[in-house]
């Protein structure tokens, strides 16, 4: 059996090292050491599945994980909705939940390279992988999880990126006499949209999404002028408020992280297959990112074990799913974005409303 080479250290990677090994294989996983920022991010219900099939589904723990209570928005008008969605979820510390995947995989005796990868290319029989400090491997096949730097990416890919949506977010510690509910809030502002969610810990996640050159100046660098952002809200400042964060969040600058969606037209190039970021990135309105890097990672390592047999049709069916359910996002992305008709005027929901196709191969109708 020839050897498989997972690139990344994040949930696609680790999912795909993790379904390598239950298939028999001992993977070469080349993820350098990185400390991931702890922060909040919502698991779909669809990811429950996905790591029972990985034997993990006990990593969903009090540590990392905890069950949501329902979404809450503020959304086509002024008024407090709870939404249909959100039953089943969980506000998730992504942090804490690779760690603890990295701990299960190394349980698994894997072949690990904390190194960055500089170069693959392409050969007759597999990839040629160039390593950090200089040295050169080969595998049969490659799974790109690098993320939004999809290292293997070239022309051919096809990669686009939409638009300029970044995230300006902090995680707050909540006061000992707080009880929040553990349910999402999102409300729609002329600026772009805010979400509030409760994280493992006892903490809050706060965070504006706009686009990067629509954040009024200071806003990045200082919680005052952020947290003045939401003044006006309907729901995120008087949250704020009942919880004693107003002045927590006021407190200290914000930090800033890319969320601008990216698409591809192509994930197989050769033995090179990408998945999670390195394939698409969502716009995390969605709320559901981490279960498709769950969901890619996995899909792409059986793809690879059919591909590296001479079989492409299985790495061919991935690509195409995995393209079909981009598409599919991208249309409820844009119908959810048209559900807000307050902002006509604002540059953050025009750009949205004229985006007429965001995918390379299918037409957007709202």
């Amino acid at each position: 059996m020839g050897r498989i080479a997972v690139i990344g250290a994040g949930v696609a990677a680790l999912a795909a090292a993790r379904s390598l090994v239950l298939a028999g294989r001992r993977p070469l996983l080349i993820a350098p050491d990185r400390e991931v920022i702890s922060r909040g991010e919502t698991l779909s219900p669809a990811a429950a599945a996905l790591l029972a099939r990985l034997q993990w589904a006990d990593l969903l723990d009090a540590e990392s994980a905890l069950p949501s209570e329902g979404r809450f928005s503020v959304w086509g008008d002024g008024t407090l909705r709870r939404a249909a969605q959100g039953e089943g979820a969980w506000h998730l510390d992504r942090a804490s939940f690779e760690r603890q995947m990295r701990t299960k995989l190394n349980s698994d005796a894997i072949e690990c390279h904390p190194i960055i990868v500089t170069m693959l290319v392409h050969h007759c029989d597999g990839v040629v992988l160039e390593l950090g400090d200089g040295r050169v491997v080969f595998a049969d096949a490659a799974i790109d999880c690098s993320g939004r730097a999809a290292l293997s990416s070239g022309t051919a890919a096809g990669r686009r990126r939409t638009d300029r949506l970044v995230a300006v977010w902090r995680v707050l510690d909540l006061p000992d006499d707080t009880e929040p509910a553990a349910a999402t809030l999102i409300e729609a502002v002329a600026l772009g949209w805010w979400y509030m969610a409760p994280l493992p810990g006892h903490r809050m996640m706060l965070g504006l999404f706009t686009d990067t050159d629509l954040l009024p100046p200071g806003a990045a660098q200082n919680g005052a002028t952020w947290t003045s952002l939401a003044a006006s809200t309907v729901a995120i400042a008087p949250r704020l408020r009942s919880l004693g964060l107003d002045t927590t969040a006021a407190g200290a600058p914000p930090q800033v992280a890319p969320a601008a969606t990216v698409t591809a037209s192509r994930l197989i190039e050769g033995r090179i297959l990408r998945a999670g970021d390195a394939a698409a990135a969502l716009d995390p309105l969605g709320a559901n990112g981490l279960a498709t890097a769950l969901w890619s990672g996995m899909a792409a390592a059986e793809a690879t074990l059919t591909l590296t047999d001479g079989d492409p049709e299985r790495a061919d069916a991935y690509e195409r799913d995995y393209l079909q359910g981009i598409a599919q996002h991208l249309v409820t992305q844009q119908a959810m974005y048209a559900a807000e008709p307050r902002f006509a005027d604002a540059p953050f929901w025009q750009r949205r409303r004229t985006v007429a196709s965001s995918h390379p191969n299918q037409e957007i109708s709202p």
